[in-house]
Order: C-alpha cells, then structure tokens, then sequence
C-alpha cells in the first residue's frame, strides 16, 4: 500500500509504515525542495521551505536551485 498523506512531516510517515498503516509513504515535494532529502532526516536538519509558485512552471526556477544543507 503506498500512501500519499501530503503536508505530514517525516515522523508521521515513518509512524504510518511502522504501523503497517503503509508499505510505503511518498515524498514528492519534500524530494522536490530538498536534494539532500536523506541526508537532512537522517541528521535531523530542517527542511527547506517549498515555493509552489515554481512547481512545474517549465522553467528551471525551483528544480535546480533549492540549497543543500550545509552544517
């Protein structure tokens, strides 16, 4: 079961398939706004800001320039 609970943060998900509640839980716009997704939930770093203005827009604006974590 794959389960889409958008606006949910990462400990909610996580919880959703240690519950069996899901097999898997999707992360689409956290993936989108934070190309270092694994790395900031696995050290607890905060999560950049999404702009959905630059959601497929057919520019590069959002989909190349969103920072990574820097320490």
């Amino acid at each position: 079961m794959v389960l889409n609970r958008a606006g949910t943060d990462i400990a909610t998900r996580a919880k959703d398939v240690e519950d069996g509640v899901a097999d898997i839980v999707t992360v689409g716009v956290m993936a989108l706004t934070n190309p270092d997704l694994v790395e900031r939930v696995r050290t607890g770093a905060p999560l950049n800001t999404p702009d959905p203005a630059t959601f497929y827009g057919g520019g590069e604006a959002g989909y190349t320039d969103y920072p990574t974590h820097t320490a």
